[in-house]
């Protein structure tokens, strides 16, 4: 929603976005074009001690929205210790809204959490090849003062088919939006139900 967010992005290890293209020529050395963004949050596994005390204090800690808030609502501590994704938010380009786009990003989301995507032959052979490439730091790894400041001859791959990342194990996908018809619509079709509604 505003510059800022590709550097809160980019600084926070827990983010991920998740990239729906259009097709794909691997011969070629350009992008695809870019038909829908997700980003996910992953969130949870909360230490059970931690997340009683914040609780007993009345408290809500920053992050980890899903886990806090029903871990709050329902007086469930045990929630918080699940590991979770939220999807934060889905980006179509607008030449493609209403396409079915954004429905096809979160199927093939839930389908990498579970598993489905994952290939590991295709994985090794990927990172084989990373680690087959040249060297790309000037210096010693992380050290500013040496680092040669050059454009790069082997960079690790801007994107990764997702049959070659090994997913996080999750115990839900969730989200949390302001509340319209369509949006409403637009997730329940996703297959997921609300569980928790404030004004």
């Amino acid at each position: 929603n505003s510059p800022n967010d590709l550097q809160i992005m980019s600084d926070a290890p827990a983010h991920n976005l998740f990239v729906l293209l259009g097709p794909v020529d691997e011969a070629s050395n350009v992008l695809p074009e870019i038909l829908c963004v997700v980003q996910l949050a992953l969130e949870g596994e909360i230490a059970r001690e931690a997340a009683q005390a914040a609780l007993a204090r009345g408290e809500r800690l920053a992050g980890d929205l899903i886990p806090w808030t029903i871990s709050q609502q329902y007086q469930d501590v045990e929630f918080a210790s699940l590991s979770g994704g939220r999807v934060v938010r889905i980006a179509t380009h607008p030449n493609y809204m209403r396409m079915g786009y954004g429905q096809r990003a979160l199927d093939l989301l839930t389908a990498f959490y579970e598993g489905r995507l994952f290939d590991e032959q295709a994985a090794t052979a990927a990172a084989g090849a990373l680690a087959a490439s040249p060297a790309t730091m000037g210096g010693a790894a992380g050290d500013i003062h040496t680092e040669a400041i050059a454009p790069r001859a082997a960079l690790p791959p801007l994107l990764a088919p997702l049959r070659t990342v090994r997913p996080a194990k999750l115990h839900y996908l969730g989200t949390s939006f302001g509340l319209t018809l369509e949006l409403f619509n637009f997730w329940k079709r996703a297959g997921l139900k609300p569980i928790y509604l404030r004004q």
